[in-house]
């Protein structure tokens, strides 16, 4: 490890520190500074060379644009908050003092973040001091205050001398509101600098997203008039497949402590596309000019002769045959997930299966990579037919390369989301908006409805009383606009999927064969188990198919560090070893790392996950079939009306319907799968025997 100091002295012009008010008011002191806006790179600069000639001057050192040092992502003069980001860009560490006295204590206070009570009686707002640190405990994520935390709000209640809780409490108010205040206004400069737009005139973030897409791109989209094309679309529409496979992995390698040379080496590997949704995004999508295919023009209709990059393009619904021959080959992963209720179950679940295919709707992209991989078509029944360009293009590109030199967190998250938000205007459903009226008063008044009015009306739904005077009546909708581009999303929802089947089938299953396993997935991830020498030194051979972006300059693989990549594999861990790995369902696992657990568990509190929720209740439910129950405090409103509340909830359930559980707990296969029907049989023929033993016992 290399340090490396450098002195400020105050005295100096180079370190500029503004005088008091007071004394600056007066006009008598002279004090110089320092223009130059990258102060911050020359003082780095003396700090890790040493001088040619005087300290003083910069000519001494060697120019910080010519030094090893990346400023690609500064801008200067630099801020403070931005040095954390130069920090990690560069590999050093910087440490930055002030000067305290010269700082207004009240302004420094309220940049803190200060933590504030629960408070469930009005008297309580009216204790005269600050209560005990105990007092502050959080039941609802099962943890004490911090001593820092507990440190800042005695700082604030001496500050701003404050003689109740009230006092505090609206110091903790005016403090957080100033800050949201100051960051939406830095919000504001940014939409206003990048987009011409002010996100002032609009209710979400994702409303401005979409017209800032929009602006940008001029694009003019096609509405669809015809109720058959909107039908045919929704029915298209799925989500991210997310499923687990195979529910337990050990990992056995040279990188592991415990590694046995007498097994096989394999690896655990968690991979996650880079932006998989502003990949599809990039790619062609439909605009207008829908119609549908004549019979004759379906009959004379080559799929396979359609380049995925045309500039015409195709939805298809047709009926597909799902061979024996290929599931087990596909049984990981199959083709063409369906919405169905799947066998057992109770609700309807995106269910990849290996059942042939009845009026299945797909995306010709889609439907051109199934019939690659073995499915057969057995008939076409309708083709949609549209125009398409790359017309999003341009605006995934922008934000992705302002987050590429974004200078902290926020702008980073900001221009991830902006790109994120208009995948879900184009999915925004509609049929899903409500029609609730807030009424004072029992009879109309001055042509406002009151509640007798509505109640009567035909397409009256339910009414939630509050109070004598306050009722929220809601009523059935009459006319749903349907202009939101719906096949925007159909379409991107299908090419993302392309990209994941694409690694699996055409990268993972060809170059590894029956050595690598699909663990889980979930949308734009996969967990597999990779039987092979060295994973890693696999990846360097085909590097042009990861994102190595995340990986640490002197990783323990030498893994060469790119930049990010949308569409392409990430390690999501950057190298660091799985050992284990325990699924018990959608969105529900443990992946053991050399250095720590990592635990996931849909619907469960995160102080639930991370503090209750162990390894061993993983391994129970994988191993013995348990059903593990764990307790949570949530917040509950009923009539605007918040209460805590204290759940006992099932967090890990050995039961998956997605999948066929095998008897070992561990091993699983697709619904569909014709082995699945043998083991019904095997099971009646143990049923019966089972039986018969039973009486020839009775009978003794």
């Amino acid at each position: 490890m290399e340090i490396n100091l450098n002195k400020y002295n105050p005295i100096k012009g180079s370190s500029y520190i503004d005088l008091p008010y007071a004394i600056k008011a007066k006009h008598a002191v002279i004090n110089v500074q320092n223009a130059d806006n990258a102060c911050f790179a020359w003082a780095i600069t003396s700090a890790l060379y040493e001088p040619t000639g005087l300290p003083q001057r910069t000519t001494s050192y060697p120019d910080y644009r010519q030094t090893e040092l990346n400023y690609s992502k500064v801008q200067f003069p630099m801020q403070l908050c931005n040095v954390p980001a130069f920090e990690k860009l560069n590999n050093i560490s910087i440490n930055v003092y002030g000067i305290n006295e010269y700082f207004n204590s009240d302004i420094q206070a309220m940049t803190l973040h200060i933590v504030t009570l629960y408070v469930y009686a009005f008297e309580k707002l009216d204790v005269t001091k600050l209560p005990d640190s105990k007092d502050f405990y959080d039941t609802l994520n099962d943890e004490h205050v911090s001593e820092e935390n507990y440190a800042r709000a005695k700082l604030a209640w001496n500050i701003f001398n404050c003689e109740t809780i009230g006092d505090y409490s609206d110091v903790y108010v005016v403090s957080d509101v100033l800050m949201l205040a100051d960051i939406f206004e830095n919000f504001r400069t940014i939409c206003l600098q990048y987009y011409k737009l002010d996100p002032c005139h609009y209710f979400t973030a994702p409303g401005f997203g979409w017209d800032a897409l929009l602006r940008m791109t001029g694009v003019k989209l096609d509405l669809l008039t015809d109720i058959d094309m909107l039908h045919f679309f929704k029915k298209g529409v799925r989500g991210g497949v997310s499923m687990c496979s195979k529910r337990l992995a050990i990992g056995n390698n040279m990188f592991i402590p415990e590694y046995d040379n007498a097994k096989p080496s394999s690896y655990i590997l968690y991979l996650d596309a880079t932006n998989l949704y502003g990949h599809a995004m990039r790619r062609k999508l439909p605009t207008g000019n829908f119609r549908w295919l004549t019979k004759p023009e379906i009959e004379e209709l080559s799929i396979f002769d359609i380049e995925d990059d045309a500039h015409v393009g195709y939805v298809f619904e047709v009926d597909l045959r799902y061979p024996e021959e290929l599931h087990h080959e596909h049984d990981d992963l199959p083709f063409c997930p369906e919405d169905m209720v799947p066998p057992g179950g109770k609700f309807t679940k995106l269910v990849p299966n290996l059942y042939d295919k009845i009026k299945y709707i797909i995306h010709y992209v889609n439907l051109k990579q199934c019939l690659r991989h073995g499915l057969k078509l057995l008939r076409i029944h309708r083709v949609l037919k549209f125009r398409q360009s790359e017309w999003m293009q341009k605006y995934i590109d922008f934000n992705t390369d302002k987050r590429d030199n974004a200078r902290n967190e926020f702008e980073k998250n900001h221009y991830k989301l902006m790109n994120n938000m208009v995948f879900g205007k184009t999915m925004e459903n509609v049929e899903n908006r409500v029609d609730i009226r807030l009424v004072t008063h029992w009879e109309s008044h001055y042509r406002k409805p009151g509640v007798e009015a509505l109640v009567a009306k035909p397409n009256f739904k339910s009414t939630k009383i509050f109070c004598d005077n306050l009722v929220a009546v809601e009523m059935n909708i009459l006319e749903v606009k349907y202009n939101k581009p719906l096949y925007v999303g159909f379409s991107i929802l299908e090419l993302s999927k392309t990209v994941m089947y694409e690694f699996f089938y055409d990268y993972a299953k060809k170059k590894y064969e029956k050595n690598v396993n699909l663990l889980y997935t979930d949308t734009d991830s996969l967990i597999l188990e990779i039987k092979t020498e060295n994973v890693y030194e696999d990846m360097k051979n085909d590097i042009d198919k990861f994102d190595t972006s995340n990986y640490p300059i002197d990783n323990i693989h030498n893994m060469p560090i790119g930049k990010p990549v949308l569409g392409r594999m990430k390690d999501e861990y950057a190298g660091n070893i799985v050992t284990l790995f325990l699924g018990t369902g959608a969105k529900a696992y443990c992946v053991q790392l050399l250095s720590e657990l990592i635990k996931k568990a849909k619907g469960v509190k995160h102080y639930v996950i991370k503090k209750h929720l162990t390894l061993s209740d993983y391994k129970q439910v994988v191993k013995e079939g348990k059903c593990i129950y764990k307790k949570m405090y949530v917040f509950r409103s009923h009539l605007h009306t918040m209460y805590t509340e204290l759940k006992n909830k099932i967090a890990l359930s050995a039961r998956d319907d997605k999948r066929y559980v095998l008897k070992d707990g561990h091993h699983t296969l697709a619904w569909g799968n014709k082995m699945i029907e043998q083991l019904y049989k095997e099971a009646e023929e143990e049923s019966k025997v089972d039986k018969r033993l039973d009486t020839l016992l009775n009978a003794f």
